[in-house]
């Protein structure tokens, strides 16, 4: 029992910042990492436990699943926080400053895509969860996963794009 428990703590950033994709809250996504936990150890004792390649999507699904039913009743959701500001050592102010600008124009911009196509970018770019572990996850077939990440992958680029010209254009007096 205590490597199952250690290999779940093993996930806790990964699942948090998950949780923190799909909940836009971090308080809410904290409570969705501990009724992940929660029913997680729980169903220790199911007959075809995870494998330790698989523990990782399987918690992923119990706390998609826990969010999807409990999100009828919780309607207030905030920004999306998902990139996390990590200032780096020795770098100049300009170059920090300019980092922290382009995080927070692509956690806009990941925040402004529609929830399905957030949450595939999300577990492929930043969880790095494979498209079948994903196609697992969100049950539809690895194509539609595929399709889902063209797409969110195009939107962003779009928002990205259209955002730097309107910054150049403001700055230069456009």
């Amino acid at each position: 029992m205590a490597s199952f428990s250690e290999a779940l703590l093993a996930c806790h950033d990964s699942l948090f910042r998950y949780a923190r994709a799909l909940t836009h809250d971090t308080v809410v996504a904290e409570e969705l990492v501990q009724e992940a936990y929660r029913r997680a150890l729980s169903a220790r004792k199911h007959p075809v436990p995870p494998t330790e390649e698989s523990l990782r999507p399987w918690l992923f699904t119990i706390a998609r699943n826990y969010w999807y039913n409990d999100l009828r009743r919780r309607r207030s959701l905030e920004p999306y926080d998902a990139v996390e500001d990590k200032e780096p050592v020795a770098e100049t102010p300009e170059t920090i400053l300019s980092r922290r600008l382009l995080q927070s124009e692509v956690r806009d911009a990941v925040g402004a895509l529609p929830e399905v196509l957030r949450e595939v970018i999300v577990l492929r770019e930043i969880e790095a969860l494979s498209y079948a572990e994903i196609a697992t996850l969100q049950e539809c077939p690895v194509g539609t996963v595929m399709s889902r990440l063209a797409r969110a992958r195009a939107t962003l680029r779009n928002l990205l794009g259209a955002h730097r010209a309107y910054v150049n254009a403001k700055g230069t007096g456009k």
